[in-house]
Formats: C-alpha cells, sequence, structure tokens
C-alpha cells in the first residue's frame, strides 16, 4: 500500500487571476482576493498576501493542535494565538534609494494561549508534538526562524 502514489502525496492546484489591481485565487468553493504583497499602511482595509500567510501558519498550526488533542481524548475549551513576524529590509519594497536589500520575514514568534481540563505536562507534550504533524511549520521550519510557545490558561 505504501507504494501507491496516492498514500504518500496529495496535490492540489489552484488558479489566479489578476482584474483591475486586485489578484483572485479560486478556490474549489471561493474567491481568495489579495490586493497587495504587504500594506504598511495600519488602517488599509484590504487583505495583503502577508495577511493571509500570518492567518495560514496560525490557523494551520492551531488545527493540528486542535486535532492532536482529539485524537488524545482532549477538549481543547479554549484556544487563542498571537503571531509576531519580523520583516527585514521592508525600505526595499517602498523602493527607497539605497534599500536593495531581499526583503523576507525572518522570524515568527507565536505564542498560544489554551484551556483544557487536562494534566499540564501532558497537554503541553502533546501541543510540542503536535508541530511534527502541522504542514504549514514543517514546511517553514527551516526557512523562517520559529519560536512557538504554549501558555495554559485557568
Amino acid at each position: 500500500m505504501n507504494n501507491l502514489y496516492e498514500s504518500n502525496n496529495y496535490e492540489l492546484s489552484f488558479r489566479g487571476i489578476l482584474a483591475d489591481d486586485d489578484f483572485k485565487l479560486y478556490t474549489n468553493n471561493s474567491t481568495i482576493s489579495v490586493t497587495s504583497d504587504i500594506s504598511f499602511d495600519i488602517n488599509a482595509d484590504f487583505r495583503s498576501s502577508i495577511n493571509y500567510f500570518a492567518a495560514s501558519i496560525l490557523g494551520g498550526i492551531a488545527h493540528t493542535i486542535i486535532t492532536s488533542c482529539k485524537r488524545a481524548n482532549i477538549e481543547v475549551e479554549e484556544l487563542e494565538g498571537k503571531i509576531h513576524l519580523l520583516l527585514k529590509n521592508p525600505l526595499t519594497l517602498l523602493n527607497v534609494k539605497g534599500y536593495s536589500e531581499e526583503p523576507k520575514i525572518e522570524k515568527c514568534k507565536i505564542t498560544y494561549y489554551l484551556y483544557a481540563d487536562e494534566d499540564e505536562d501532558l497537554l503541553l507534550k502533546i501541543c510540542y508534538s503536535s508541530l511534527k504533524n502541522s504542514f504549514i511549520y514543517n514546511t517553514l521550519k527551516n526557512v523562517i526562524n520559529f519560536e512557538i510557545k504554549f501558555i495554559l490558561i485557568d
């Protein structure tokens, strides 16, 4: 059974189209609209690709944690996450003279606050071991410096 391509691989394809300075990615059931790479305007009312990227990281890992806890018969009653990204060389994106270094996300700090009626040591062990099952985390962990911590709440 392990020799079957489908047992080791799952392929996804998406289509994107640029229309009126708005790039739309079409998924199976909806559309994701990306208006810019990043916005430095904290009052901007549109979603940039960095917004979706942060949401994917934070949400993807959160769902992996919840799934791992369910498999261990632990019900997570509360879960909140905060993500902080350190962007290097952002002035290159603004086309500021004298700045031409490649912009990149250098560091990602995530804190999850969670509550489950379970032994604290066991819960933390499951949370940290669940990272081994996260597509997002395992794809990015060798590219971005991650710092992830879990804080248990009462």
